[in-house]
């Protein structure tokens, strides 16, 4: 029987890097508040245009990656699964029942047992992230977990926004 890391490694490349796209700016990326547009304009006053906070930066593929984590961990199943290509959502259920034999037939499903199983477990969350290529639509990321287990996760843009897909790879050994 295969050890439970490499089944923790193929669910954790499988599932959704959404939630930091779902955020709001912050008080500091919305900028001071000007004095004198807060005070109210006189009738023959001219109004002056004021800046306004612009939207967050697309997220990079590392960014990415670690909101996807976050998500997996959480059992947030919406955006888990949501940054997953459906290839390797179903790659990464196949391994799965493979190593488990579980049976289980779709990605939300997925991710809910593995959160319960790193709960159950307590996995430590700590994950090293280093890139080794990035384009603009195109990223390659070394991951290490806590507990030891890697990978090379491959993400993809050509959608608008960054995927994990089924080029990901758990480290051989």
């Amino acid at each position: 029987m295969r050890s439970p890391r490499p089944l923790l490694l193929a669910t954790l490349l499988g599932a959704g890097l959404v939630l930091s796209a779902c955020t709001g700016p912050t008080a500091s990326e919305t900028g001071p508040v000007d004095a004198a547009s807060a005070a109210p304009a006189s009738p023959t006053a001219v109004p002056t245009p004021t800046a306004t906070a612009s939207a967050s930066p697309e997220p990079g593929p590392v960014e990415r990656f670690e909101s996807w984590w976050t998500a997996v961990r959480a059992a947030d199943t919406v955006a888990a699964c949501g940054a997953l290509a459906e290839p390797l959502q179903q790659r990464m259920i196949q391994e799965y029942n493979d190593t488990v034999g579980a049976g289980i037939t779709d990605c939300a499903t997925l991710i809910a047992q593995t959160s319960a199983l790193y709960a159950a477990t307590g996995m430590s969350a700590d994950v090293d992230v280093q890139v080794v290529s990035e384009t603009a639509s195109d990223a390659v990321l070394d991951v290490t977990y806590a507990g030891g287990d890697c990978g090379t996760v491959h993400l993809d843009r050509s959608s608008g926004s960054w995927m994990l897909t089924e080029l990901s790879m758990e480290c051989a050994g």
